[in-house]
């Protein structure tokens, strides 16, 4: 329409120019068409026609919702000097609105208006964002379109800090503190709320300091399990100098520390369950080990001494499965040996080996019938205890540091990672087998793992510098909390 318009006037000057000996005085204002429009900017492009020599002393733009005009937005360009196109941008426009706008000019102390154009602004729009799993501090880029200078992002109910926004269709925010574990995502364009479909999900988990260990010392090679509400850490070596020959136990409920009388010999890297420990080093010198194969029941008032291991045991991976010990691998004689121990008749019956050397430098974990071990290739093997079948089931996504990572079970997610001179820790669903990371340990990445329990819905991790770090530093007991943030 603009263009008609435009030609018709032209055509009208010429008209005048080329039929009168003297030339007619022929000046159009035409509001020529809309260059670019946004959820809140507009620039709009306009021309002065004329055949003669004119200076205006401002020109530029009317907007108003209203189509009379009454309360126009005015975008003043300055003065003119002759004709031509020209050019205003005007901001702070309402998204999703219609607009009237046209082209003035003040000329001779008079104000003279160009033809009324009709235009709308654009509605914001919603594309992606990532990360759509993430954790307090991160960034996050939201895209989409027509966002105005004014947008505001909620997470729940917590609003974000926006950082920038790129080309009206990137918004950089950082992701504020939970309210829960997973949260709407919505975005404020001016009065427009607009919700995405998926909801953003928080990395979590919390740590929290609840004990340290009741000596002065830093353990290696312990054996560690709990029974009651206790948590039970002990033997071992001490700096690997000389052996530690007790157990201590934490009472959960109190937050106290108590010794336990355990009457075997010192020895370190024993296997240790709820219900059975055994094996271990004799001495501390390797090449080879001196190998104690006592071995016991562990009670509530004490242990039980139990016929001798007829095999030797170090670093071996042991679980119980149906009130029976399974003692698999280790670091002397056959590392494939699965071997099971009948509680009831004190038997040891050889099961068919594993496909894989084993050994707890492996994390390892038994949920209901199957036992799950995370290789050095980070291969997932699951093991079917009633069949004796092995199977890859996943790939550990998370780094393995030097190895003798953690796993622990609650409910139906198991808990892999905190690898010596590590500080990961991720989420294994037992159902879908997906992965999820969780907040890191607190510490250096110097600590590692000293002893792990799983208990009352959370789990217990005892952690201190590598031996490596010179210095005096207590072993800490940490309390994880996977749903805390």
């Amino acid at each position: 329409m603009q263009k008609y318009l435009l030609l018709y006037m032209m055509i009208l000057m010429l008209g005048l120019y080329s039929c009168t000996e003297e030339v007619s005085d022929a000046t159009a204002l035409v509001t020529e068409e809309v260059l670019y429009t946004s959820g809140e900017n507009v620039r709009l492009l306009g021309r002065l026609i004329t055949n003669q020599s004119i200076n205006v002393s401002d020109h530029g733009f009317y907007l108003s919702e209203d189509e009379n005009f009454a309360s126009p937005i005015i975008v003043s360009l300055g003065e003119k000097d002759g004709p031509g196109r020209f050019i205003g941008e005007a901001n702070g426009l309402t998204n999703s609105k219609t607009y009237f706008a046209k082209a003035f000019m003040e000329l001779g102390g008079e104000t003279q208006f160009g033809n009324v154009i009709e235009l709308e602004t654009l509605s914001p729009k919603l594309g992606d964002f990532t990360p759509s799993f993430g954790q307090v501090g991160q960034e996050m880029v939201i895209v989409g379109q027509n966002f105005t200078e004014d947008t505001r992002v909620f997470f729940g109910e917590n609003e974000a800090n926006i950082t920038g926004i790129d080309f009206e269709s990137r918004i950089h925010l950082i992701i504020p503190n939970p309210s829960k574990m997973t949260v709407p995502l919505k975005v404020m364009v001016q009065d427009t709320m607009l919700e995405f479909e998926t909801s953003f999900e928080y990395q979590i988990g919390t740590y929290e300091i609840i004990s340290s260990f009741p000596e002065a010392v830093r353990l290696y090679g312990t054996a560690f399990y709990s029974i009651g509400n206790g948590l039970n850490i002990g033997l071992g070596t001490i700096s690997k100098n000389s052996f530690y020959s007790k157990i201590q136990r934490f009472e959960i409920g109190s937050g106290t520390w108590d010794e336990v009388d355990f009457p075997g010999s010192p020895r370190a890297f024993a296997f240790a369950t709820s219900n059975f420990l055994g094996g271990g080093t004799a001495d501390l010198t390797p090449n080879p080990y001196d190998i104690n194969r006592s071995f016991y029941r562990v009670k509530t008032n004490g242990f039980e001494r139990l016929p001798d291991l007829n095999f030797d045991s170090r670093e071996s991976i042991a679980f119980e499965y149906m009130g029976n010990l399974y003692v698999l691998g280790g670091k002397e004689g056959n590392p494939n040996a699965v071997r099971l121990y009948n509680a009831s008749s004190g038997s040891w019956t050889s099961l068919p080996d594993s496909p894989i050397a084993l050994s707890t430098e492996y994390a390892f974990f038994n949920y209901e019938d199957k036992l799950f071990v995370i290789d050095d290739e980070k291969k997932v093997w699951e093991y079917l205890i009633p069949s004796n079948s092995w199977n890859i089931v996943s790939n550990f996504p998370g780094s393995l540091g030097q190895g003798y990572g953690v796993g622990e079970v609650l409910g139906e997610k198991a808990y892999v990672g905190l690898y010596n001179r590590g500080t990961e820790l991720w989420e294994f669903d037992l159902n879908s087998f997906k992965w999820k990371p969780k907040n890191d340990i607190p510490g250096t990445p110097s600590d590692v793992t000293v002893a792990h329990f799983s208990t009352g819905g959370y789990i217990y991790f005892m952690r201190m510098p590598d031996i490596s770090i010179a210095g005096n530093y207590p072993m800490n007991l940490f309390k994880f909390d996977p749903n805390g943030f």
